[in-house]
């Protein structure tokens, strides 16, 4: 590599100080070192902003909680990068975790985002591989996108084409996440990654997984907490409605529209209220700008002179 790129790593933190005094030395000690480290931080009420000081990285407060989505985006458009990488604190890397994802990115300008290996924190099993889609379950760690379409991980030794980066470890090309219009901010935690890269394959604009950039996450550590745990359901049941409403046919839409009331009813008469409240909130907050996505989804669609089932069948074709 003749020239090497200005990497803009971003981390998202909420009350996340310890998970940073273990993230900030593993992306300071990466073999790539053409990079600035940005902290977009969610109105953290910890000594957060002490050890960003310490490690004498970038510090972009925001001014109340915005979801990882709005963190990253904020994160974005402070960084100076020709390449944004998306982080979550809770997670540490190889050395050449950045590096790996670079050369892959740099070797084709179709390409929009780059996904890592992910492994548990203690390096026992792996928990993020290369994606595709499929109509059936197959493996333990597949999951279910909607109803009647999943999400496949398989192992892939060499660099391969998948569905979607994880916005825990995602390295996008920034000028088509620009044009792509940032980070769904209706999704504020749970599918903002899916739904971005979906919107770039629309554009024809590739993601590759990279199986040597390698890292290590402690999954579900920020949804430990009870608002932590509210936060996590909510956002995956907003994704689901969202990516049905912006992006599949029809029959998904009602598919999932029909399972959330009924995982409402069910709620009900269990009388779990907690659930009952995150469950109206969400759906509440979803039909007042259900006819709003409606129209993003024909003007998405339409400029690329394509039709959402058009493109589920394309997607429905990558293997990993």
């Amino acid at each position: 590599m003749t020239s090497k790129p200005l990497v803009s790593a971003i981390v998202a933190n909420w009350n996340g100080a310890k998970d940073l005094e273990v993230c900030l030395p593993s992306l300071l000690t990466q073999s790539f070192r053409r990079m600035e480290i940005i902290v977009a931080d969610n109105a953290s009420t910890d000594n957060s902003a002490e050890i960003a000081g310490r490690f004498g990285v970038t510090w972009l407060g925001l001014d109340r909680n915005k979801g990882l989505a709005g963190a990253l985006n904020e994160g974005a458009k402070a960084a100076r990068g020709e390449y944004v990488l998306f982080l979550n604190n809770d997670m540490r890397f190889h050395e050449k975790f950045v590096e790996s994802m670079v050369v892959e990115v740099v070797r084709d300008q179709s390409i929009f985002s780059v996904d890592a290996l992910q492994y548990d924190w203690e390096g026992r099993k792996t928990v993020h591989l290369a994606t595709s889609l499929t109509r059936t379950r197959v493996g333990e760690i597949d999951e279910e996108l909607l109803p009647g379409l999943y999400v496949r991980q398989l192992t892939q030794d060499n660099p391969t084409t998948a569905l979607m980066s994880s916005a825990a470890n995602m390295l996008a090309r920034k000028s088509m996440f620009q044009e792509l219009g940032g980070f769904d901010e209706r999704l504020p935690i749970g599918y903002e990654d899916l739904e971005l890269c979906w919107r770039a394959w629309v554009h024809g604009w590739r993601t590759v997984f990279a199986p040597g950039a390698v890292c290590w996450h402690r999954v579900g550590w920020s949804a430990r907490s009870s608002e932590g745990s509210g936060i996590r359901f909510r956002g995956t049941i907003a994704g689901k409605i969202l990516m049905a409403s912006k992006h599949l046919p029809r029959r998904f839409i009602i598919a999932t529209w029909g399972m959330s009331l009924a995982g409402l009813a069910r709620d009900l008469m269990l009388m779990r209220w907690q659930r009952v409240r995150d469950r109206v909130e969400v759906l509440c907050k979803n039909a007042c700008f259900f006819f709003a996505v409606l129209r993003e989804r024909r003007e998405i669609y339409q400029a690329q002179s394509t039709t959402p089932r058009e493109q589920l069948d394309r997607l429905l074709q990558i293997q990993g």
